[in-house]
């Protein structure tokens, strides 16, 4: 599914590979009895599909700008990033991690140096 938004953040598109699923039936023993404060921290199960994905052309061109060491200052491993560049299917959360680290390394580079 493919989202374009318009106006400040019309510069990147965002691609949605699946929706999370949240299951909130599940819950300790102990919450049965009351009392207990982590009732109050409750936080849902969050369950997602496994996927792959293929980088497109443009985010491909992209990548190759940036030095694969600034890739792995940021905990990208190299092999990941290396299957994207030979157009190999890697999972969509490696693949949205690898463009969320691309995205902040452009906004840096767009930014003057003030000094």
């Amino acid at each position: 599914m493919r989202i374009r938004h318009e106006g400040v953040v019309a510069a990147s598109a965002f691609f949605a590979s699946s929706l999370p699923i949240y299951i909130g039936k599940e819950s300790d023993r102990h919450w049965e009895e009351g009392e207990d404060l982590s009732l109050f921290e409750f936080n849902a199960i969050e369950y997602r599909r496994k996927g792959y994905a293929l980088a497109d052309a443009d985010q491909l061109t992209r990548i190759a700008k940036v030095p694969k060491r600034e890739f792995m200052r940021r905990e990208i491993n190299q092999h990941t990033l290396e299957k994207i560049c030979n157009k190999e299917a890697v999972r969509a959360s490696k693949l949205a991690k690898v463009l969320k680290v691309l995205q902040q390394w452009e906004s840096e580079q767009a930014r003057p140096c003030v000094g």
